[in-house]
């Protein structure tokens, strides 16, 4: 048998160099020649080979939270758009679905409180006897010690390949450079003659020179030209340059990639390390490195010491004057503006957090989205997290100390409208109301329509510059069209009348034969419409009945036309029968003619399987078999119905079970919402009781109350009159003390 291989599969490091062999030489764009050299591998597999996994620009370390970030918020943009989303991040397509799949992943255990330690990702991994969808953008299996006969001559077919240096267009590369390197000679060999002839070569402005660079054949580096006249010839000192600093190639031209990649290499694995370091249970236990915090910077205070005591004195003053007055009974209508913005909070505003977690937040989002419901089922949106990502790029998180004195509000604020700016500059805006009882809607609604007026005249004026183009049309006469348009129900069920009814009619025209659904023969006997041979007026009649019967047998049978008759015709004959008839032959054929047509074909038995016989002529042993064939043909038809029934009955069964079990539990669904009905119905009925039993409380309530009211107005108008009469006795004493006061003789101030 023939082996048959099939492209594909894992690639192993033999099949990698080989295919960088193959690049090197060939390049990048001669897939199929390529190809060639790997009898497993197609085109299409080496070129995605190469430009997802061995492609020197390829990134291959950690993704860092930038990346990430990135990833998840391009996903959202661009969903399943990987070949798009790949060098925006810098990665190629399948790391950047593996990486997706990862948060996902753990945002997933961070919802459901799953262990961290569990790894979903082995869900993903394959299953023995799966076969790798992408095996392109795995490591390279090593190669085995004893390789098979075909990837050993697949390995010497590529090396003879790939060294050929005898075929022809090896033979003409060699050429050509044989010839370039020819004429480099001789183009060296000239320049050096017109040197050494004095001749200048080289000083054409088309040539193209690197400054950075000195040509040690064409000039002295580092050379110090002689000066011109009288010089003194003593030993040259040279001064040091003081802006002279060393420079090393890569400081110069820059770092290179394999470097970084190395430096990047080097720190995931301490990262590693360090991680499982600390994940072991001596490292809680070490000595941990104080880390020194940094000095706390507050911003300048706004208010002086005095003016804050200055603040809580009148702060005092006025409590003290509403603690007062709050006796009134009038001072509940007024509402309580003693509370300022600025008023310190009991508990300190706290620094806020360092990092959102702008990752976690993006992966959770992403992966509500993947859960959602069908919309058709209504209800309230997935709750996302508010990110407000204005870019792909990676925000800066700015840290700051909150200030609670700029951050309240002042005593006069700025608008809280604001349009389109003006040229011109605004004046000082008013103090707000403080409206704590809505008694200035319609001046804020007036603020309102002037802010609006005010930045609507902003707008540039409109440009109303339009042309109307006519279409040119033929002038068709306009349809009417029915003002009552018919639904689609009705017109399907008028078109279902008219076929039943033009069904109707064709019957109508078709012979009793057909009408009545009675038997029809298989075949036509001419003998039995033979003409009489006595020719009178009853044969001949008789003749033409024959004719016409046959002709109705041959189109009933055979289908051949017939000369169509009215109705009309056919009722007049009708009629004239009728009329010809006695009454003692007028019956009706209708009742008796099943009755006839059973009669006759229970009479008629199938002989032998060839042809119908009468049941009386037979013998008692054929009538037996006869009879017995007939009842076993009736018992096969019988079993072949019951097998179809069964498998009906199968198949409703499995196409209703589901409709029965959803009838079964709304039917208990149904029973607890009419007792649930039934239980809220006896709660009304008591609640309605207990309203009707609180009313008639409520007035014997309020009658007390009135009473005790009364009682209380008539004692505080008792000690009102009490006390405004020791008021008058005290002002009559106090009278008399400042007269009694004023009489005492005092003696004279001697000076």
């Amino acid at each position: 048998m023939v082996r048959v291989i099939i492209k594909g599969g894992v690639w192993r490091n033999t099949e990698d160099e080989i295919l960088k062999a193959a690049i090197m030489k060939y390049g990048k764009n001669q897939w199929s020649r390529i190809a060639s050299l790997l009898h497993r591998k197609s085109a299409k597999q080496c070129k995605a080979r190469w430009y997802e996994w061995l492609d020197p620009g390829i990134k291959k370390t950690e993704w860092s939270h930038e990346e990430d970030e990135k990833l998840l918020h391009l996903a959202k943009l661009m969903p399943t758009q990987w070949r798009t989303i790949a060098p925006i991040v810098g990665r190629t397509a399948a790391q950047c679905l593996e990486r997706y799949e990862h948060l996902l992943d753990e945002a997933q255990k961070k919802s459901e409180m799953v262990d961290q330690s569990e790894d979903l990702s082995e869900a993903r991994k394959l299953k023995p006897g799966e076969i790798d969808p992408t095996p392109e953008t795995k490591p390279a299996r090593p190669d085995p010690i004893d390789m098979d006969e075909d990837e050993l001559e697949m390995l010497s077919e590529a090396r003879a390949r790939l060294a050929n240096t005898q075929g022809k267009k090896a033979k003409r590369k060699a050429r050509e450079k044989q010839l370039s390197e020819a004429r480099r000679l001789a183009s060296l060999q000239k320049r050096r003659e017109l040197r050494a002839a004095g001749i200048s070569w080289g000083s054409h402005k088309f040539q193209r020179r690197n400054v950075t660079h000195i040509d040690y054949s064409a000039e002295i580096p580092f050379e110090k030209p002689v000066p011109a006249g009288f010089h003194d010839p003593s030993e040259d000192k040279y001064e040091k340059d003081t802006t002279f600093k060393k420079q090393t190639r890569a400081e110069i031209e820059g770092l290179r990639r394999d470097d970084v990649e190395n430096e990047e290499r080097k720190k995931d694995r301490e990262r590693l390390k360090k991680r499982r370091m600390d994940e072991n249970p001596e490292s809680i236990f070490a000595q941990k490195v104080e880390k020194k915090r940094s000095k706390l910077v507050l911003p300048t205070p706004q208010i002086s010491d005095s003016e804050m005591e200055q603040i809580v004195k009148i702060g005092h003053a006025s409590d003290t004057v509403r603690e007062f007055s709050d006796n009134n009974p009038t001072s509940t209508l007024l509402h309580d503006y003693q509370t300022s913005a600025r008023d310190t909070p009991n508990v300190t505003q706290r620094t806020p957090t360092v990092h959102v977690d702008v990752l976690q937040k993006e992966a959770e989002n992403l992966l509500a989205l993947h859960n959602v419901q069908t919309p058709l089922k209504g209800g309230v949106n997935t709750p996302l997290h508010e990110l407000n990502l204005q870019s792909a790029l990676p925000q800066s998180h700015l840290v700051s100390t909150p200030n609670t004195v700029l951050s309240a509000v002042g005593a006069t604020p700025r608008s809280v409208f604001e349009g389109t700016p003006s040229s011109i500059d605004p004046g000082t805006p008013a103090t707000p109301f403080r409206d704590e009882l809505s008694i200035n809607t319609s001046q804020s609604a007036y603020d309102t329509r002037n802010q609006l007026r005010k930045a609507l005249s902003q707008l540039p004026e409109p440009k109303n510059d339009y042309e109307i183009v006519v279409p040119e049309e033929e002038n068709e006469p306009a349809q009417e069209q029915p003002e009552w348009i018919e639904d689609a129900s009705d017109v399907v069920a008028k078109r279902a009348h008219e076929k039943e009814m033009e069904k109707i009619w064709q019957l109508a025209k078709e012979s009793q034969v057909v009408q009545r659904n009675l038997p029809k023969p298989t075949q036509i006997y001419d003998h039995c419409f033979k003409p009489a041979p006595n020719r009178n007026d009853l044969t001949r009649a008789d003749d033409l009945i024959k004719m016409e019967m046959l002709d109705v047998v041959k189109h009933d049978v055979e289908g051949e036309p017939v000369k169509s008759v009215s109705q009309e015709d056919i009722q007049m004959a009708e009629q004239l029968i009728q009329a010809e008839l006695r009454p003692e032959e007028k019956c009706d054929l209708n009742a008796n003619m099943w009755h006839v047509i059973d009669q006759c074909s229970s009479e008629l038995i199938l002989t032998q399987g060839t042809k119908f016989t009468r049941l009386g002529v037979l013998s008692k042993r054929d009538q037996v078999e006869a009879l017995s064939a007939k009842f076993q043909l009736y018992r096969d038809w019988m079993n072949g119905r019951a097998k179809k029934t069964a498998k009906l009955e199968k198949r409703l069964k499995v196409k209703l079970a589901g409709y029965q079990s959803i009838e079964v539990h709304l039917r208990k669904r149904i029973e607890e919402v009419r007792t649930e009905l039934e239980a809220c119905e006896r709660e009304r009925n008591t609640f309605l009781r207990l309203t009707e039993h609180e009313a008639l409380a409520a007035n014997k309530r309020l009658g007390k109350l009135n009473e005790e009211v009364v009682a209380q107005e008539k004692r505080e108008k008792e000690l009102q009159a009490r006390y405004g009469q020791l008021m008058r006795e005290k002002v009559e004493i106090d009278d008399a003390l400042i007269r009694n006061d004023a009489t005492i003789t005092v003696r004279p101030v001697q000076y």
